[in-house]
């Protein structure tokens, strides 16, 4: 295979990555509204999640068939990124410069990641 279809099945495998780590995220905060609420709204709300958690699944393994698993599982870590804005947008938690750097620290090393994958498939 040559080295143009090896980054293009990379750069699909890390849309997929991201697209899984995403639904992941909601279907975790669906998973807390759900604790939160009460009676059949709360069911929903598990059931929700349930199917975005599980979706992510999906697209994580489908990712996995287009790159290294050693470049495709640790991004699957920008999850916890997208948990920090949306607890702060939706649950109204602080964000602190700890999180801030922890963050910078995730989304850096999927940047890496992806140059680095990107650079093995020339």
């Amino acid at each position: 295979m040559d080295a143009k279809k090896k980054q293009q099945k990379l750069s699909l495998g890390i849309l997929l990555i991201i697209i899984a780590a995403t639904l992941s995220s909601l279907g975790q905060l669906a998973w807390k509204f759900g604790a939160d609420g009460s009676g059949s709204y709360a069911v929903i709300l598990y059931v929700i999640g349930f199917i975005a958690a599980g979706a992510g699944m999906f697209f994580m393994m489908a990712g996995f068939r287009f790159g290294e698993v050693s470049i495709l599982q640790p991004m699957m870590s920008l999850g916890f990124a997208l948990s920090i804005v949306l607890g702060a947008v939706f649950l109204n938690e602080s964000i602190t410069w700890y999180k801030l750097l922890g963050t910078g620290f995730i989304v850096a090393g999927s940047i890496l990641l992806g140059i680095e994958g990107n650079e093995g498939a020339e």
